[in-house]
């Protein structure tokens, strides 16, 4: 990087790693239900530093949730999680399961060129999904994963350069996360956080959908300055 920036090769790696928890956290709780520990970090999700007014509204709604969530938060979004993700009582019409090929395919099915893409993609990166999750590799929790595991990648990458100049494998990554982000999460993303919201009967989980989309925007930008300033 250029003598003058202010932002070093360390914070930049410390920024990826900062990244890979936020997406491995979406991860885990669109793939499982909350634990209690993951609703104690809603709480710090809900206070994240931004200049983002979406993030500030949606962190604002998140810690209204936590606020007056009762005794049995986690029972409570068990059963929520259920009935939004998993089609818990719901039988027709399309519902707020997680998979991109449902909400990109014209006839709304499993299986279909998206996932056909995604697997191409972890496949270029020598990314192994767990087969004993027993889904679809679109499910946007092991997206959220993928993007993770590249994040990480990626910090790990930055802290190997030394004194390299060359950043190529870096930009690669980085590429590759931006990318990612843009045809095959936010191209598809408002659809489902539609669909939550028509299902959602608490309002933590619509929150937190609209929370990752204004994240994912803002980091699509962050990706973007970044490889700038490594060109």
């Amino acid at each position: 990087m250029a003598e003058q920036d202010t932002i070093t090769t360390a914070d930049l790696a410390q920024a990826m790693e900062d990244r890979a928890g936020f997406y491995q956290f979406m991860s885990y709780v669109l793939l499982h239900e909350f634990t209690a520990e993951q609703i104690a970090q809603l709480k710090l999700l809900g206070e994240l530093d931004s200049d983002s007014a979406a993030i500030a509204q949606e962190g604002a709604a998140i810690r209204r949730y936590l606020a007056r969530s009762g005794p049995d938060p986690r029972t409570d979004l068990a059963v929520e999680y259920a009935r939004i993700f998993l089609s818990a009582g719901v039988y027709d019409g399309l519902t707020a399961e997680p998979y991109e090929s449902v909400f990109t395919s014209e006839d709304h099915l499993l299986m279909q060129d998206a996932r056909d893409e995604v697997v191409a993609i972890y496949r270029a990166w020598d990314v192994d999904i767990d087969s004993g999750l027993h889904m679809p590799e679109d499910h946007l929790g092991l997206e959220f994963e993928f993007v993770a595991l590249l994040a990480q990648r990626t910090a790990e990458a930055l802290r190997a350069q030394g004194e390299s100049e060359d950043f190529t494998a870096v930009a690669g990554l980085l590429e590759a996360q931006r990318d990612f982000l843009a045809d095959h999460i936010l191209n598809w993303i408002d659809q489902l956080i539609a669909k939550v919201e028509e299902f959602a009967q608490l309002p933590l989980y619509p929150a937190l959908m609209r929370f990752a989309r204004a994240y994912m925007v803002d980091d699509e930008q962050l990706l973007q300055e970044i490889l700038a300033a490594l060109a």
